[in-house]
């Protein structure tokens, strides 16, 4: 009898505590993918931030940003641009 009711108290255990478990287990695994995309943001906010260093300090760098983003010359340079064929 009081093994009868040792199983029946520990099945009952089981079933309220199995959802909390697996409860447990998806926030921990949430938890390790936050802490991931953490890092990487960190790294990412390391590198605009080592960008806009050099942006503000290096004006090499600048007028090599300048010249490849927004297509800018020296004063008293020509720019010339290639249209092909065929294209819109």
């Amino acid at each position: 009898m009081t093994v009868v009711l040792w199983l029946l108290l520990l099945a009952v255990f089981g079933v309220l505590l199995a959802p909390r478990v697996l409860q447990v287990r998806s926030l921990r695994s949430r938890g390790e993918n936050l802490e991931e995309e953490l890092k990487k943001l960190r790294t990412q906010n390391q590198e605009l931030e080592n960008q806009l260093r050099l942006l503000r300090e290096d004006p090499v760098y600048l007028e090599k940003v300048a010249r490849g983003k927004f297509n800018k010359a020296k004063q008293g340079e020509i720019v010339y641009k290639v249209v092909r064929e065929n294209q819109n």
